[in-house]
């Protein structure tokens, strides 16, 4: 039987975390987050491929690479790309920027003959060949597991503006349809080295192209695992949240996913101690398009520009390609060594870690990543505010920071400086206790979206928190700027909200939290903690 006609597995849930740089699956067992345990949580290895080398077999990097011949995948086609430099050959990288930041009608054109010599495919014919690839990798890393396969799957993506958020669902999800078709056409081919031929790969896009089923995702419901709304896919913040929140008491949780292409943001609540609920705030998302790419880029740039050398220039390229080439090892020593020493031709730089973040186009990107996570962190602190643990009790806020851009200096600030006084928690993602690879240590923070996406229940959405004064603005940098959405609105009871829904569960690990810098800052003299709108049903309060 064909994979997409296969029945699913209903005892597990995967996820596909389709990374702007790095590609990751996991799949978990559906029971309560309580008690889950390591062996309930597999995340595949989607990065191991006979003859091909891998520095971390959980990670399959986000690229496509066109040859004369075939149509490569993964390392694979990243140690390609770098051998066609010299012939001014791009690979298609970042693939999901695509469904991000480019216009529908793009994802149907031809693309630059640099990166597709052939002229033979479109952005949405790569990607489909692409996610066919990771389906095929996910399968054979599921059976090495000992694990099921195929499973009902969510898709995460960013927390996209609400005019592409419709569209650009239903474009993944008829994506991820299509890459079933491609995976059950070519099968292990797709895992080959050397890649697919131009001629197998036309062959099942002509096919998987054709078949007008896969525009309806509706038509396949048993492929996905929908939320209450329908929807299947789940927000990166929200997938972090839901496999990396512990059951400690009620605080407000902000999650900074830092990843390749994006850097996303939101913002939830738990129950009070003994209450195993997860809410999430509604309109705290953020999402900013730029995160660990954008960064080693500038650091190409900055070096470029000491040298003054012109990469647009015929004569510059070279130096140009080359610093391209090696941009994320160049960023990985400048912050693990405090410097770097790179050779351009018969010139020899040193870039120190203190200049280079000091570089104004640095201090943009670090000034605009802590915007996004500002407005993020003003609905929590509205939210905690409102919600004391008792008088004189504010409910403490604590930060969780992953992706692969979480070790940043301007993305620790968060924790260590952050824009906005109140009491603060430091955490880390944990998996549930027991014995684990040190390859999956290495990464799991990479790791918490593919994971926590596959979690069985996700935070429960609230009403929206009643904001009854904007966010003090007193109280953050200049550049924050006042909720919008500070107006009187709804009082939410969360648990009320969550106890009318069901439990959400979550993974369950040891406490690594910490205090770190900030002052507690508790009501305002005289100020009343908010009240509960009472033991109303959640059916009561669709009257706005």
């Amino acid at each position: 039987m064909s994979l997409i006609e296969a029945p699913r597995n209903s005892d597990w849930t995967g996820c596909i975390d389709f990374g702007t740089a790095m590609s990751k699956a996991a799949v978990v067992r559906r029971k309560s987050r309580k008690s889950l345990t390591s062996a309930d949580v597999a995340a595949l290895a989607i990065g191991d491929r006979d003859g091909v080398a891998s520095r971390n077999k959980l990670l399959l990097p986000s690229i496509i690479y066109v040859t004369d011949q075939a149509v490569l995948f993964g390392e694979e086609a990243q140690t390609a790309a770098i051998r066609g430099e010299r012939l001014d050959r791009e690979a298609f990288v970042s693939p999901k920027q695509y469904l991000s930041t480019r216009e529908p009608e793009e994802r149907d054109e031809p693309l630059n003959s640099k990166i597709d010599p052939t002229g033979a495919y479109t952005a949405r014919q790569l990607l489909a060949l692409f996610l066919a690839h990771l389906l095929v990798q996910a399968g054979r890393a599921a059976k090495a597991a000992k694990v099921p396969w195929p499973v009902p799957l969510r898709i995460a993506r960013p927390a996209w503006e609400q005019a592409r958020a419709k569209a650009g669902e239903k474009a993944l999800n008829s994506l991820v349809l299509r890459a079933f078709a491609i995976a059950d056409d070519l099968g292990d081919k797709l895992s080959a080295a050397k890649g697919v031929s131009h001629d197998l790969a036309r062959s099942a896009l002509r096919k998987a192209t054709s078949n007008a089923r896969f525009d309806d995702p509706a038509a396949f419901p048993h492929v996905f695992e929908l939320s209450n709304n329908g929807s299947a896919s789940v927000l990166e913040a929200t997938a972090v949240a839901a496999g990396s929140i512990r059951e400690t008491g009620r605080r407000v949780v902000v999650v900074a996913d830092i990843g390749g292409g994006t850097s996303d943001f939101g913002a939830f609540m738990t129950g009070l101690r003994g209450k195993d609920v997860l809410a999430e705030i509604r309109d705290s998302s953020r999402v900013l398009r730029e995160a660990g790419d954008h960064r080693d880029m500038l650091l190409t740039r900055h070096i470029l520009d000491d040298a003054g050398i012109d990469r647009e220039d015929p004569a510059g390229r070279g130096a140009a390609n080359r610093l391209r080439r090696d941009q994320r090892a160049n960023k990985e020593a400048l912050f693990a060594d405090g410097e770097i020493t790179v050779r351009l031709g018969d010139d020899v730089r040193t870039v120190r870690h203190g200049v280079f973040l000091a570089d104004p186009r640095v201090r943009a990107f670090a000034e605009r990543l802590r915007s996004k996570f500002s407005e993020t962190l003003a609905f929590a602190i509205e939210c905690a505010r409102q919600y004391p643990l008792g008088l004189d009790r504010p409910t403490p806020v604590e930060v969780l920071l992953t992706g692969g851009g979480h070790s940043l200096p301007m993305v620790k600030e968060f924790v260590t400086s952050p824009p906005i006084p109140w009491k603060y928690l430091a955490a880390s993602p944990e998996i549930p206790d027991g014995p684990v690879e040190e390859g999956f240590r290495a990464v799991h923070r990479q790791l918490a979206v593919a994971i926590g996406g596959a979690v069985r229940d996700l935070p429960h959405q609230t009403s929206p928190v009643r904001v009854k004064d904007t966010p003090d603005a007193s109280a953050t940098e200049a550049h924050v700027q006042p909720n919008p959405a500070g107006i009187i609105r709804q009082t939410v009871d969360i648990l009320d909200a969550a106890q009318a829904v069901h439990e959400t569960a979550r993974v369950d690990h040891q406490p690594a939290a910490a205090y770190a810098s900030g002052s507690t800052r508790p009501p305002a003299a005289g100020a009343q903690p908010a009240k509960s709108a009472g033991p109303r049903r959640l059916a009561s309060r669709t009257k706005r």
